[in-house]
């Protein structure tokens, strides 16, 4: 949240800053609508915090290219969320994306889980937070396309940033509350506690002590802060100008590099199988995104080029008919 916070002061600086009249007339778009309708940006950013509590508890019990792996499953939640709540069609190659997209993913799934030693120690209550964390993951993409493409005219810096602001107001008042319910500890196989090492469910001042008391760990933070600041300006610039479904393609492609730099590591084992999971959810995602189009059986005949082929045609069809009965 801290990270997407940057961009609200990026975007300030930018506006006080800025000279050309692109931007002063952007920046004037930015402020037709009611300031209050930007606190809806809290919605987003509360999926955000719920995703990525969820996501952080998984990654605890699963190892890096595998949490990677199966967040490809965000795809179909974010596919059907658009069909409920942004009113989106979908076609025959965009199903069998989908349907790869969920082979992949139980793939990766099955495999891990039978074969946990060699993938970082992974288990079933992993897999199952993940699986949860899409859903919320999901929601925050949908969510940021309806604002974004809607009424409330802001630049995606601006947006990510009233997200980062409004998470941290979320987060400062629960970080507190948080602090004072205890919780069970959950003993890891080196005995160390998983999730609850101080007996409550979040110790903040514990944590910034940490990160305050140790030099590497506190340069990991601020390089997360910017890193993280970056990947939502992005993530949220192609939700602008293409669709949160494209986003949710794009974003798992990073798992590759993820995966090979733990293998070279050393941190993991190499599966065969989890090449053929990530294989297969790859190739739904680049089909689903109509990369790689399907031209046999008629599967490319929904394809976005096709069909604005055929409504140019079909308009060029109706225009020449007006010109010949106007000559007439």
């Amino acid at each position: 949240m801290s990270g997407e916070y940057l961009c609200l002061l990026a975007h300030g600086l930018a506006s006080r800053f800025s000279s050309s009249s692109e931007n002063v007339e952007d920046s004037k778009t930015e402020e037709t609508g009611p300031k209050i309708r930007r606190v809806l940006y809290a919605i987003p950013a509360t999926f955000d915090v719920l995703g990525s509590t969820f996501n952080f508890f998984a990654l605890s019990r699963v190892a890096a290219s595998v949490y990677q792996m199966m967040r490809a499953f965000m795809i179909v939640v974010t596919a059907i969320f658009s069909v409920i709540f942004l009113k989106k069609k979908y076609y025959v190659h965009h199903m069998i994306g989908i349907s790869m997209v969920i082979g992949g993913v139980i793939i990766v799934g099955t495999v891990t889980i039978h074969g946990s030693k060699g993938s970082g120690n992974t288990d079933p209550v992993g897999i199952m937070l993940l699986i949860i964390a899409q859903f919320f993951s999901g929601g925050l993409m949908v969510t940021e396309e309806k604002l974004i493409k809607g009424s409330i005219k802001v630049s995606p810096m601006l947006a990510i940033g009233l997200e980062g602001l409004s998470g941290c107001t979320l987060l400062i008042i629960l970080m507190p509350i948080l602090l004072y319910i205890p919780c069970t500890p959950v003993q890891a196989d080196n005995g160390d506690d998983k999730f609850c090492p101080y007996g409550r469910m979040e110790d903040a001042p514990a944590a910034i002590a940490q990160i305050l008391g140790n030099g590497p760990l506190f340069a990991l933070v601020i390089g997360s802060m910017f890193s993280i600041a970056f990947f939502n300006f992005f993530g949220i610039s192609i939700t602008r100008a293409l669709s949160s479904s494209s986003r949710a393609v794009i974003d798992p492609t990073r798992t590759l590099f993820i995966w090979m730099i733990s293998i070279l590591l050393n941190w993991e084992v190499f599966i065969g199988e989890q090449l053929v999971g990530f294989l297969l959810s790859t190739s739904g995602m680049f089909i689903f995104n109509e990369i790689i189009p399907v031209p046999f059986l008629g599967i490319n005949h929904n394809l976005k080029s096709k069909i604005e082929e055929r409504n140019k045609r079909r308009n060029e069809y109706i225009e020449t008919g007006l010109l010949k009965a106007i000559e007439q």
